[in-house]
């Protein structure tokens, strides 16, 4: 169990981003859905039940990747076919769309499976629903009754796929931020979904032994983790124990790659806690698909590529001072001195920018190594104009020599 200053820094963690809005319809990002999601519209409701099933039925790495794909993807879907979308009941119709969309190669490896499960959803809110899922829900007395029911009917969120459900019913029956939909359902029956995020926290605490790949190889084992991570959570919040899951989510994307403690995840409660102090607002950083937008970062992405340097493409938005935003264009996993790499390529850099960069240096500059890629001939001018002055970044490398930099990081003799 947790040391008392941990638990009491996790509470407060949670109770400060409990009220954060859930990356499939925070309106904050894009793309825009199309509906009000706290529509209190009946008509309007059976279709948001609707749409999150179909959400919650791919929300899986090795379907659409990171979490936010699974907005992005349904999002398009939407867009391209209006409502007819939870009328489809033929994967193939789906598929042929999907392959369209631009974004298509960074969703996950079994993306060709998005199509056929979808469909799954549809024919079951169809026959089994007949297309009201609010109706439907009245059957049921408790959560785990509906779960049963619906991992029965649909494969994609059967066995090892349970905790999607879990997620949707979160979604479903807790209050704001959540969207309540079912709401004779009760939120202190709900168990906590066994995500990876939440595994990460609770192998964290020492609730759970580990939070490796091999927790979900085995029903058993995972249904064990999952009654013990949501035992925790009703000690701490009897009436409402899927509280922490957004708040674990978070959490454990932050303690991703890292050693999963006590001294590790109090290391991660109080950076967060600094960075809300400074920012004012929760640490909620998105994971999202992006393209390149110059020639410049094509140029770097094929180097690192080619010297087989893992990196993320504008993979985090970082909260700053005064309502401002930054989204780093390369973040690599290789560190120095316990920092990562950041690496953001320029054609051209304004004052605006370098204040940015600088701000972003202020605030975060002790996880992260931000290295600007300029061109070589405009680097003295941006000296000369104070643009690029001490505070601005931790180092400039011309970009017609990135490759050269690209080596030095994968010797391991960058800083040397």
């Amino acid at each position: 169990m947790a040391t008392d200053d941990v638990l009491s820094l996790l509470v407060d963690f949670i109770n400060k981003n409990s009220d954060a809005a859930d990356v499939q319809w925070d309106r904050r990002m894009s793309p825009r859905l199309l509906f009000n999601p706290y529509s209190q519209n009946y008509e309007e409701r059976k279709i948001i039940a609707h749409y999150f099933l179909l959400i919650a039925s791919i929300l899986d790495d090795t379907v659409v990747g990171y979490p936010e794909n699974a907005r992005m993807l349904l999002s398009y879907l939407h867009e391209a076919f209006g409502n007819t979308l939870f009328e489809i009941k033929k994967g193939h119709i789906f598929d042929e769309e999907i392959v369209k969309c631009d974004f298509y190669s960074d969703l996950g490896p079994n993306k060709k499976a998005a199509g056929e499960i979808l469909a799954s959803v549809n024919l079951f809110v169809k026959i089994n629903a007949e297309r009201n899922l609010l109706k439907y829900a009245q059957r049921f007395r408790k959560p785990n009754e509906f779960i049963n029911d619906i991992t029965k009917n649909i494969k994609a969120l059967n066995g090892p796929h349970i905790d999607k459900a879990w997620i949707y019913m979160r979604w479903m029956v807790r209050p704001t931020p959540d969207l309540q939909i079912y709401d004779h359902l009760l939120p202190e029956d709900l168990y906590v979904p066994l995500t990876k995020e939440n595994a990460n926290v609770a192998a964290s605490l020492g609730i759970i032994e580990t939070a490796s790949p091999s927790l979900w190889r085995d029903e058993p084992t995972a249904a064990v983790a999952r009654q013990k991570i949501t035992d925790f959570a009703k000690r701490l919040f009897p009436q409402d124990p899927a509280k922490v899951d957004y708040p674990f989510f978070l959490l454990g994307r932050w303690l991703r790659q890292k050693t999963l403690n006590r001294v590790t995840l109090k290391t991660a409660l109080d950076f967060l806690e600094r960075m809300q102090k400074i920012t004012g607002q929760s640490q909620a950083y998105y994971a999202k698909m992006s393209r390149y937008k110059s020639g410049w970062e094509k140029k770097t992405a094929l180097v690192l590529l080619k010297m087989h340097i893992a990196y993320g493409y504008e993979t985090i938005s970082f909260p700053l001072p005064n309502n401002e935003v930054y989204t780093p264009d390369f973040i690599l996993e290789k560190k120095l001195q316990g920092r990562k790499i950041i690496l953001e390529p320029h054609f051209e850099m304004t004052k605006r920018q370098a204040s940015k960069y600088a701000l972003f240096k202020r605030t975060y500059g002790h996880e992260f190594l931000l290295i600007l890629l300029l061109k070589n001939d405009l680097i003295p001018m941006y000296h000369q104009r104070k643009i690029l002055t001490d505070d601005v970044c931790d180092d400039v490398w011309p970009i017609e020599f990135v490759h050269l930099l690209a080596e030095k990081i994968r010797r391991g003799t960058y800083g040397e």
